[in-house]
């Protein structure tokens, strides 16, 4: 039996081909699960600032309640000497749409006591507590 020299090459180039198809393909898998962990991280990482700009924000929320609880403290003891304060709550959809706020003021003497909770409705809201003393 002859083998023609055509033939044999045509055996060589399939068998050649076929480990490499295979190798391909693990090459890509391993390409993709590379890529799948890097925007798995970048989602995360997004996720991450992104959770963290809210309570940025209503940290910053709860700094302004505490003031603004402050000049209304100041308005009210110019206008009523005898004035000891209140308790302020804002309902959802005054600030926020979900949120409600709470703003307790306390005057003892020349003395002004403010405590800001921003959102007064989650589970652990943000705290600001600021003390002055008012002038007459």
């Amino acid at each position: 039996m002859k083998l023609k020299v055509s033939s044999i090459s045509s055996l060589n180039a399939i068998h050649v081909t076929a480990p490499r198809r295979g190798a391909a393909s693990i090459v890509a898998i391993a390409v993709l699960v590379i890529l799948s962990g890097i925007m798995a991280q970048q989602v995360r990482r997004v996720l991450m600032e992104r959770r963290q700009m809210r309570n940025e924000v209503a940290y910053l929320q709860t700094e302004k309640l505490a003031n603004a609880g402050l000049l209304l403290a100041q308005k009210s003891k110019s206008e009523n000497a005898v004035w000891t304060g209140l308790t302020w709550n804002l309902p959802p959809g005054s600030i926020h749409q979900t949120n409600s706020a709470e703003v307790v003021i306390t005057v003892q003497e020349d003395s002004c006591t403010v405590v800001a909770r921003y959102p007064a409705n989650a589970e652990i809201p943000f705290q600001v507590t600021q003390t002055r003393k008012l002038a007459p």
